[in-house]
């Protein structure tokens, strides 16, 4: 027979406030004190609209707000989905316990383990089960990281890291369950748990100490647990860490606004919160000489090439787009091979500035425009991911590049094609034309490989005099080629400006 408790337990949540002479008190549970910048600035919103304008933190490291309007004892719906939509009424049938104190500084600065996975753990696992919503909203969970900062608190089930992946329950204010490994241990917990629930009767205990047995074998102390820690100096801890006074565990506007620019924020048991700021990578120390300037070190590439490379058999306004495409690839002969069309770059330019889309065979040419170089927003488009591509090609006896040209349809017409992968992809937009389809305005032919490559870009290059199609055209003789060339001549040819 357990303990009897002659009042019912009313700790307050969400759902069931508590009711005071200046109006409606809630209480949020926050696991291990974790509290995100966007969540604080919503409550504080609230709090200061409807309540008393603070927030108010608690000795269980949860956050209350005070003074709301209810009606009949409970809070208005809307309200209700407004703080829900903070994330921090994730399960409202288990508001009241999800009361999990963790080490606040845990996986931040110090201690013998990381418990904040342990914590999410625990805490997703009491949610699933419905029969742990019958707890008391008083039953509390402490897991200490091994500091000894939370070892002076009063718990039902817990434990204290030990190091090298393992920890020792807590049972109960007194006694002491096994060593576990860390990965089990929310398990093991929950477990623990679910016997309190069948031992206290019909009698309903609040708490494990109130129980007339001991739940478990209890086990000798770990010698590793015997330490203590005081609460932190406030002030900085560690780069980017700081522990924050809250006078009186108030927090005003004024004291939110100033903490909401945090990248995360954790409330303590000793009602005051620690900020871990946005952390900005820093540079190692300089050792070699090099030009670190980008704006530098295009301007003196392209005035290397231009110093090593000969453009003239190029039309003359496609010069910085050879540039470009050496540039992109650090091969300077690349000039030599280039072939290309005396309105190449007027035509593909102008059909930018059109509106035209950029048709490609390759996601890493579409993924290698730079979009702001673009004159009208223009949509780049590569359909090889396309769901129908992979019958398409069986269907047709080809490669998935290749059929995947096939499903441009409409689009073709007046567009900007960039082939850089697949051989077979531009003999498939070769054969295109051939057989009476839409012409774009302007190709760009630049597969690479060892088969097909060489003589797929030969057959751009005569498609005029072979066929009477004459249609601008940039290509490259022989077999490179690829998608770093192609995307750097259509970054080149979207604007004058290099």
């Amino acid at each position: 027979m357990t303990n009897s408790r002659l009042l019912a337990d009313r700790c307050p949540g969400v759902l069931r406030p508590w009711l005071a002479e200046d109006g409606a008190l809630v209480r949020l549970r926050l696991t291990g004190g974790a509290l995100s910048p966007t969540a604080l600035r919503e409550l504080s919103a609230i709090a200061v609209e409807l309540g008393d304008g603070n927030l108010h933190l608690t000795g269980r490291a949860n956050l209350q707000l005070r003074a709301l309007p209810h009606q009949d004892g409970a809070l208005d719906a809307a309200l209700v989905a407004r703080i829900a939509a903070t994330g921090l009424l994730p399960v409202p049938s288990h508001e009241l316990v999800r009361n999990i104190m963790v080490s606040p500084l845990t996986g931040l600065v110090g201690g013998r383990a990381d418990l904040r996975p342990v914590a999410a753990a625990l805490d997703a696992q009491l949610c699933a089960d419905p029969v742990f919503a019958t707890l008391a909203g008083r039953f509390l969970f402490v897991l200490d990281d091994g500091r000894g900062d939370l070892l002076d608190r009063p718990l039902d089930l817990g434990l204290v890291a030990l190091g090298d992946g393992l920890a020792q329950l807590r049972i109960g204010s007194s006694a002491w369950g096994p060593v576990v490994p860390l990965a089990s241990a929310a398990g093991e917990l929950v477990a623990l748990t679910r016997d309190f629930l069948a031992a206290r009767d019909d009698d309903p205990a609040w708490h494990v100490d109130e129980l007339n047995a001991p739940l478990g074998v209890p086990q000798e102390r770990d010698e590793r647990t015997v330490v203590e820690a005081a609460p932190p100096a406030y002030g900085p801890l560690a780069p980017g860490i700081a522990h924050v006074a809250v006078p009186d565990g108030v927090l005003s506007p004024d004291l939110v606004a100033s903490l909401a620019s945090a990248a995360a924020l954790v409330v303590t048991p000793w009602r005051s919160v620690v900020t871990v700021s946005p952390t900005r990578p820093t540079r190692p120390t300089r050792r070699y000489e090099y030009v670190d300037d980008g704006a530098a070190i295009y301007l003196d590439s392209f005035a290397t090439i231009r110093g090593e490379a000969s453009f003239d058999h190029l039309p003359r306004d496609a010069e910085k787009v050879a540039v470009r495409m050496v540039h992109g690839t650090g091969q300077v002969d690349l000039v030599d091979d280039l072939v290309i069309h005396p309105l190449l770059v007027s035509a593909a330019r102008s059909a930018l500035e059109a509106g035209a889309p950029i048709l490609t065979d390759a996601h890493m040419v579409a993924s290698g425009v730079t979009r702001a170089r673009l004159p009208r927003t223009n949509e780049v488009v590569c359909l090889l991911r396309d769901e129908r591509v992979p019958g398409l090609a069986a269907a047709m006896g080809t490669t998935r590049s290749a059929a995947a040209l096939s499903l441009w349809g409409p689009r073709l017409e007046g567009a900007v094609v960039a082939i850089g992968n697949a051989p077979t992809a531009l003999f498939h937009l070769l054969e295109l034309l051939i057989d009476g389809g839409p012409r774009p305005a302007a190709i760009i032919g630049c597969p690479v490989g060892f088969i097909g490559a060489a003589e797929s870009k030969q057959a751009l290059a005569s498609l005029a005099e072979d066929h009477g199609i004459d249609i601008p055209f940039l290509t490259v003789r022989g077999r490179r080629g690829g998608s770093a060339m192609t995307a750097s001549a259509l970054n080149a040819i979207a604007q004058e400006q290099e």
